[in-house]
């Protein structure tokens, strides 16, 4: 499980994540669909094939759940980011367990803020992802690696990206990167939909075991 273990770390930093008027200016409801590739050096190809290929962003009422399916949906990861109340809630259910953790901003910027500080610098340069156009920010990590990422303000989300390394970009990510002991995952928004969300997506569905220490998340599964 240890890929698996990274790669809840490495979603958790996703939240997931501007433009003048388009056709989804000002949507509230609905989801973003994202193209997924990795950059994962050597690994084998059992490993690969447990890899996801698409991410699910969903939202409604400032509220995000990134959906995460891998190893042939054997097991699932949902980052719930609450940017009124403030509350990022992990989901993952993975070989028969389910659990689930709960942070408030304090809690977040304790256990996930510091680790990733990024430089953000903002340009003029814009182009077009999913149907709608996008201003770009230049990312410079800790490592002094620089590479861009787009995001949108037509999609009606306040600081989506507050539990985020991306806490700086108001708007919500649409072509981005994220690396963690040597996977990089990219992701590339595919399509905007616009729908009704299910509020239960937003919530922690009945059977999970809620665990109250950070810490000790990354030891569960």
């Amino acid at each position: 499980m240890g890929i698996a273990v990274a790669l809840i770390f490495l979603c958790s930093s996703l939240m997931p994540y501007g433009c003048s008027h388009g056709p989804v200016d000002g949507l509230e409801e609905g989801k973003i669909i994202y193209d997924v590739t990795f950059e994962t050096g050597e690994m084998n190809a059992m490993m690969k094939a447990m890899l996801p290929s698409e991410v699910i962003t969903y939202f409604n009422d400032n509220k995000t759940c990134t959906v995460i399916s891998m190893g042939m949906n054997m097991m699932e990861t949902r980052l719930i980011s609450d940017g009124i109340n403030y509350k990022y809630t992990t989901l993952v259910s993975a070989m028969g367990r389910k659990v689930a953790m709960v942070m408030d901003k304090k809690q977040v910027e304790t256990n996930y803020l510091d680790r990733v500080e990024l430089q953000v610098r903002h340009t003029s340069e814009k182009k077009e992802i999913a149907g709608v156009s996008c201003k770009q920010a230049i990312i410079t990590d800790s490592t002094n690696h620089t590479y861009p990422v787009y995001y949108t303000e037509e999609i009606a989300i306040k600081q989506p990206n507050w539990s985020s390394p991306f806490r700086d970009i108001d708007g919500l990510l649409m072509e981005y990167s994220i690396s963690l002991g040597g996977i990089v995952m990219n992701l590339k928004a595919r399509e905007i939909v616009k729908m009704v969300t299910e509020k239960s997506y937003f919530d922690i569905p009945e059977g999970y075991e809620i665990i109250k220490d950070p810490s000790a998340f990354k030891f569960v599964m």
